[in-house]
């Protein structure tokens, strides 16, 4: 199991982790617009948020912004830049979603949920979508980032396709797909991570 508390402190200062936030806030934007929806709209939970860097680009346009993330250290971090910056729309929680959704501190819904690079970590990727996808009003959106998994590797990580798109149909959410997020070539080190999304169906 990673300690992420132990990466904490430099963790903003890698490159690649840098563009990869900003790729996905690219890409993340462009889908919502695709959707016919606006950021500047919207009320966000960034899970997983680590110390914040898809977060920060967040709250330079939505409405309300809330961070979750159960490394007290790297919510540290973001709570930092939270009173840098004087964002009174931007709330960071040291705490893993059920310890979260037990103490009542989320207040849904949500108009999206987002998830960068943090599902191929989870106990129960299949079960946290769906309490995930339950936080979302009607026709929010559910959207995650996360590396594709290649079996033939000796030691494989990520998710492979198929996986993401079961889990969130098993959400109940509606016009599910996953395809590459975005290409990016950092020092040499091809990126293209999946991106898969969903939307919870509107009432009536």
């Amino acid at each position: 199991m990673v300690d992420w508390d132990e990466h904490a402190a430099g963790w903003d200062e890698n490159a690649a982790v840098r563009e990869y936030a900003a790729a996905a806030f690219e890409a993340l934007g462009g889908q919502l617009a695709a959707r016919g929806l606006a950021l500047a709209d919207l009320r966000v939970l960034d899970f997983g948020c680590g110390t914040g860097l898809l977060s920060e680009s967040l709250a330079s346009v939505c409405k309300e912004v809330v961070a979750l993330d159960p490394s007290e250290k790297m919510i540290a971090v973001l709570r930092e830049k939270i009173e840098r910056a004087g964002w009174n729309h931007v709330h960071a929680i040291a705490q893993t979603l059920q310890g979260a959704l037990e103490g009542d501190r989320l207040r849904p819904p949500f108009d999206l949920v987002v998830c960068s690079s943090v599902c191929a970590f989870l106990d129960d990727y299949p079960g946290t979508a769906r309490q995930l996808a339950d936080l979302l009003g009607p026709g929010g959106v559910y959207l995650q980032f996360d590396w594709e998994r290649d079996d033939s590797e000796d030691e494989p990580y990520g998710l492979a396709r198929e996986e993401i798109v079961a889990a969130l149909t098993d959400a109940r959410l509606e016009g599910v797909r996953v395809d590459v997020a975005f290409k990016r070539d950092v020092e040499g080190h091809a990126m293209q991570p999946l991106l898969g999304i969903g939307q919870r169906p509107p009432t009536g």
